[in-house]
């Protein structure tokens, strides 16, 4: 049996889980007909609409389904690839701060979508492209540091340690993409990549 454009997409959206992003041209079927499906599962509060064609999966509550972070929803709007946080916010998601930035700011590998209230930058490493967006933001980390982060180097490389250790970062990824940049400050603190996946 073939299921209708409405029915992929509801499965599509169940399945999912929460904080997932959605794009209208990334579900099969007709532009109508997933404009259509996705207009009808915001209304029902399965999805909330946070910019043209992009919706978010939240948690159905009755307190509603919350809405994305600025920096989540600036990642997925850029397009997920070679897209991370950068600046307070790359230290925030890494744990190393607390400050919570009044303008997030976020790296990216290809032209930098147009959206208020995000500070986006350039970066010209496609092979950023094989990284996740935590994964950007040790690098954007690394090009700043010490700046923008609230802990020492033994403290830094603790923390990479532990999110390698839980893989929500791949350091081995990472300074393999690192070879590839041009900051001289990131390549000075790459030994704390490296000393980081032994620890």
């Amino acid at each position: 049996m073939v299921m209708s454009t409405a029915g992929l997409a509801r499965e599509r959206v169940a399945r999912a889980p929460v904080g997932s992003f959605f794009r209208a041209v990334d579900l099969p079927g007709s532009r109508a007909g997933v404009n259509t499906a996705l207009s009808r599962l915001r209304a029902s509060g399965d999805l909330v609409s946070v910019d043209r064609g992009l919706y978010w999966k939240g948690v159905k509550s009755r307190f509603g389904a919350g809405h994305p972070s600025m920096v989540d929803r600036a990642i997925a709007r850029a397009g997920s690839v070679g897209v991370g946080p950068s600046g307070w916010a790359a230290s925030q998601a890494l744990g190393l701060s607390t400050q919570f930035p009044a303008e997030p700011e976020v790296a990216v590998i290809s032209a930098p979508p147009a959206m208020h209230g995000v500070r986006f930058h350039k970066r010209n490493n496609l092979a950023r492209a094989e990284l996740k967006p935590l994964e950007i933001a040790v690098l954007e980390v690394l090009r700043t540091y010490p700046a923008f982060v609230e802990v020492d180097e033994e403290a830094l490389k603790e923390k990479l340690s532990a999110l390698n250790k839980a893989s929500r970062v791949d350091l081995e990824k990472v300074g393999r993409v690192a070879l590839s940049e041009k900051s001289t400050n990131l390549r000075r603190y790459l030994g704390l990549v490296k000393s980081a996946m032994v620890s």
